[in-house]
């Protein structure tokens, strides 16, 4: 997945600098344009892979269930979004009346709500996911679900389609068919494997065991 990426990556660089014959000023300005953008996707990463972890770890110190860490994922990120919104955005009668119009702010409020409630079930799902698989495949399903995203943007969306764009999208397939075919091959051969500890006996079966062996 990690050299999917950087595929494309690599494509998205020979395109600026050199599709459709572009000039100096134009590849100097799309490269900036990419550097950016490659720079917010690096701390993305980096926080993305930082909350997986440590919530992971809290799920299993706190012996959370699902509902309790959709419930402090949520509510946690209440007080971050209000500084922020206070800090940030422009809470004035004319930019509420510019942002909400009248003739469509009843639909507006309405997308909002459908949206709260459906990243609170998405929340959830994220937890169990997390819960009773790992951070990994979590963050591999993650990954998967952006490439017919990147399918539709070439077919759709008038993307550059170049043999770097597409030989990515290849590579990411291939990789999620090899992680699900590894984990298989995991699953099958831990319910081989022989139990390393003696089960936990109760103490009658203990006494039990005992009098039968004297």
């Amino acid at each position: 997945m990690v050299l999917s990426s950087v595929v494309a990556a690599w494509a998205d660089i020979q395109h600026a600098l050199y599709g459709g014959g572009a000039k100096s000023v134009d590849a100097a300005d799309a490269l900036s344009t990419l550097n950016a953008g490659y720079m917010w996707m690096g701390m993305n990463v980096f926080c993305t892979a930082t909350y997986l972890l440590s919530m992971r770890k809290v799920i299993k110190k706190m012996n959370f269930k699902d509902w309790d860490t959709m419930f402090y994922n949520n509510l946690l990120t209440i007080p971050v979004l209000f500084l922020c919104s206070l800090i940030f955005e422009n809470w004035s009668s004319k930019n509420i009346e510019k942002n909400f119009p009248l003739e469509t702010r009843n639909t507006l409020i309405s997308g909002m709500i459908y949206s709260g409630l459906a990243t609170i079930f998405i929340s959830y799902c994220s937890a169990w996911c997390i819960r009773v698989t790992s951070s990994t495949t979590y963050s591999m399903v993650g990954a998967l679900n952006k490439l017919p995203l990147a399918v539709s943007g070439l077919v759709f969306f008038a993307a550059p389609v170049t043999f770097g764009s597409v030989s990515a999208i290849i590579i990411g397939f291939v990789s999620g068919i090899v992680y699900t075919w590894a984990k298989v091959r995991q699953s099958q051969m831990n319910k081989m494997a022989l139990p390393t500890s003696q089960p936990v006996m109760s103490a009658s079966s203990q006494s039990n065991r005992d009098a039968s062996s004297s």
